[in-house]
């Protein structure tokens, strides 16, 4: 059994508020442990898909599926401070437990899939707002359109 890297022997980082930690599309060599702080996590568009805190991982997802990274991490309000996990680590424990990491493998391509659907419902959701203010300025316009109208006509009938 291979020996997992105690918190004594991993390399801790820290990052102030709002620091980006990592951009999606990027080569993926941690993952991390928040000691300290929290991470917030993004969507390629921007989207806060979640916020974690101590005790807890992030970035193991394309380490697991051996890609390049999905999402953006940046430190939250008050900045972070992680472990950084190495692939090679991650690597041992899936080679020891293929088991677990066929489990693992499953959840973080259900967890992408997520996200995929969060952003996808976020472009929705934007795409009505749209149409719901242009429906409104049409409305407004067409409200003024007719009060002009009646003020126009108002004179025009006989009042016999």
């Amino acid at each position: 059994m291979t020996d997992l890297p105690s918190k004594k022997t991993l390399d801790q980082k820290h990052w102030s508020p709002g620091q980006l930690i990592y951009d999606y599309d990027t080569p993926s060599f941690h993952a991390f442990l928040i000691v300290k702080g929290s991470v917030d996590i993004y969507s390629r568009k921007g989207l806060k898909l979640n916020t974690l805190y101590e005790k807890e991982i992030f970035g193991e997802s394309s380490l697991l599926l051996n890609k390049k990274r999905s999402v953006a991490a940046k430190a939250g309000e008050n900045g972070a401070s992680a472990l950084l996990i190495p692939k090679a680590h991650i690597t041992s424990l899936q080679e020891e437990a293929p088991l677990l990491a066929a489990i693992l493998r499953k959840v973080q391509l259900r967890l992408e899939d997520s996200n995929n659907q969060s952003v996808e419902l976020a472009k929705q959701v934007e795409v009505i707002l749209n149409l719901v203010k242009t429906q409104k300025e049409t409305n407004k316009a067409v409200e003024q359109k007719l009060e002009q109208m009646k003020i126009n006509i108002q004179g025009s009938f006989r009042s016999d």
